[in-house]
């Protein structure tokens, strides 16, 4: 009889949580590195707020915030050993990152427990690093991965011709065709009539009017006719922001003949926009069907931590999806702490946050699954996927 693998834990599960046999370094004072002024101040407050909103008062640790505006870098190892830091929480901003790589391979002050908030572009990590992942590929790497074990044989990717939107969809395809094999066509379309005509292009419906009125121009009379999509699409992944969907989703509906079966369409969290969901009475009209990922802070899920995103909402009604997905990363950044260096030494350990549930890989970068939420009805659902 073959052996499960997992009969190698259960003599540790038997004996006490495995996790109790490993020590955490303590954690008694945290330095935040976010930009608190300047021209990204709005982001750095967000994820100060969501730090403090998981600090809840602790009263074993102390949390230093750090306006990366006004850091001398050199001098920054001083001011750690006078605080006794003993874990780094950020920086946000790609270019501070760096800055706090190229600094901790010189002072010894800063190798300790880091959480990174935003990849590095030329370093890798330490041992002692890890990074948060926020990278929008990443939700189209998984949806690619979850879509191809549901039997679809033709997809297509409709993304908008612009630089973030292309990543995603090229990180699809690329997945697709890792998944299964197969190649996914991509069609890029811009704003106004361009949008439509790449649309139709893409479905064939060009096709089948051109048909239509060679037809009728060989006949006396005539003929009621419609134009019908493409047989050999089943399903289409879209790729652009919530007003571009808004957009295209009906062009999409519209061009599919009423003769075919419905085409489902699946997007990227770029896609869904809770603040125009709750601020805007007619958000939902034009996205009914509509699939897509999202992190669990922004969609009503079983994940969501409900109280809290009640109090955010009474205390920043107005903010805006951009700023939401990184008050929930400060979330999670802060209660990720004492668990980073638990999850290097049991890879198995996933934690169920706000951004989805993190997972770390071997180069220590967290990475994100995502929730499935649905237009239905008028409202937004979650759905099972996996």
């Amino acid at each position: 009889m073959q052996r499960h693998p997992a009969m190698a834990i259960i003599p540790q599960l038997q004996a006490g949580h495995p996790f109790e046999q490993t020590i955490p370094d303590p954690i008694e004072n945290i330095a935040v590195l976010l930009p608190l002024t300047g021209g990204q101040q709005k982001a750095g407050l967000a994820a100060q707020q969501g730090i403090l909103a998981a600090y809840d008062n602790n009263p074993n640790t102390n949390v230093f915030f750090i306006d990366t505006n006004q850091i001398i870098w050199k001098n920054i190892g001083d001011n750690f050993t006078k605080l006794k830091i003993d874990h780094i929480i950020g920086p946000l901003l790609k270019s501070n990152v760096e800055a706090l790589l190229n600094e901790s391979m010189q002072q010894t002050a800063l190798q300790i427990p880091t959480l990174l908030l935003n990849l590095p572009s030329q370093h890798s990590l330490a041992p002692y690093q890890a990074a948060l992942s926020m990278r929008p590929e990443d939700e189209a790497v998984q949806a690619a991965a979850t879509l191809s074990q549901h039997n679809y044989e033709h997809p297509i990717v409709l993304s908008h011709n612009d630089r973030v939107s292309k990543r995603i969809a090229i990180a699809f395809r690329d997945q697709w065709q890792s998944s299964t094999g197969d190649t996914v066509d991509i069609v890029y379309f811009d704003q106004g009539q361009q949008m439509q005509a790449s649309l139709k292009d893409s479905l064939d419906v060009n096709a089948s009017q051109t048909r239509i009125s060679q037809l009728n121009s060989r006949l006396k009379y005539n003929i009621e006719s419609e134009p019908r999509n493409r047989r050999d699409i089943d399903m289409i992944y879209l790729v652009g922001t919530a007003a571009q969907t808004r957009l295209i989703k009906p062009y999409i509906d519209v061009n599919t003949s009423p003769f075919s079966d419905v085409i489902p369409v699946y997007a990227s969290s770029r896609s869904h926009s809770d603040f125009n969901d709750k601020n805007t009475a007619s958000s939902m009209n034009d996205l009914q069907g509509l699939t897509f990922t999202q992190i669990p802070w922004l969609l009503n899920s079983k994940q969501q931590n409900k109280e809290l995103n009640r109090l955010s909402d009474e205390l920043w009604p107005k903010r805006t999806d951009s700023l939401s997905r990184i008050f929930a990363m400060g979330v999670d950044s802060y209660q990720l702490m004492g668990k980073v260096s638990l999850m290097k030494q049991y890879p198995y350990i996933r934690h169920f946050g706000q951004t989805g549930e993190l997972q770390l890989n071997k180069a220590n970068i967290l990475t994100r699954s995502l929730v499935w939420g649905q237009y239905k009805n008028d409202k937004v659902i979650q759905v099972a996927m996996e």
